[in-house]
């Protein structure tokens, strides 16, 4: 599928599951989601698109400085969350640690490491350390795409280091099925995050101001 289906599938899979009850994890669920269905698409590069990898790669960027700023301008506390009992060393090694994961994916070959379950188990680990909050949106993001992945005409080695894959070639990742799917991931995603903002206003408040307004 194209990258901007994984993101929105990304996204819709962990917000749907988790629904988040903060801003805070709100913001970081929406990142980490996003992060998680966009990742496995960087060793894209050793194929036929060097391009298509390092946009992957960008818009990973982006993701997690628009969380940040988000974090700056609203003051929701996500760094404050961050650091909260945790030492420097237990966010910084966790990090350094994803990004040589990601550089090793990188250097392999289409649907193979970075389309695997050890992938995911050890991506979401360092994630897990840093910010145990973006754990589990990570992890859903970034098994939303191995699942979808399968569908399409190409192997994907879910069991890495194994040869073996696994490919159902019910559809192309540029067909009618991809849009499909990022329609769809777009619209669950804006539901649940109007659900999410719905649920954590205080509403009893709100009504007491109508009413004292009258």
């Amino acid at each position: 599928m194209m990258g901007h289906t994984h993101l929105a599938v990304g996204v819709a899979a962990g917000l749907a599951v988790f629904i988040p009850k903060t801003w805070p994890e709100l913001l970081v669920g929406i990142g980490a989601g996003a992060l998680g269905g966009l990742i496995c698409d960087i060793d894209v590069g050793t194929s036929k698109s060097h391009k298509r990898a390092d946009i992957i790669t960008m818009f990973s960027a982006i993701i997690v400085a628009a969380v940040i700023l988000a974090d700056f301008l609203f003051h929701v506390g996500i760094q404050e969350k961050l650091m909260q009992n945790e030492t420097f060393a237990q966010v910084f090694a966790p990090t350094i640690a994803f990004i040589g994961i990601c550089a090793y994916g990188k250097g392999t070959s289409h649907r193979s490491f970075m389309h695997s379950i050890l992938a995911l188990v050890l991506l979401t680990a360092c994630i897990g350390i840093a910010l145990p909050v973006a754990a589990p949106y990570f992890c859903l993001g970034f098994l939303s795409h191995i699942i979808i992945d399968i569908f399409n005409k190409k192997r994907v080695r879910i069991l890495w280091p194994s040869k073996k894959g696994v490919c159902l070639k019910l559809c192309s990742s540029h067909g009618k099925v991809n849009k499909i799917l990022f329609y769809s991931g777009t619209f669950i995603s804006c539901l649940c995050i109007l659900f999410s903002v719905y649920s954590m206003y205080d509403w009893a408040k709100f009504m007491q101001i109508i009413n004292n307004m009258w």
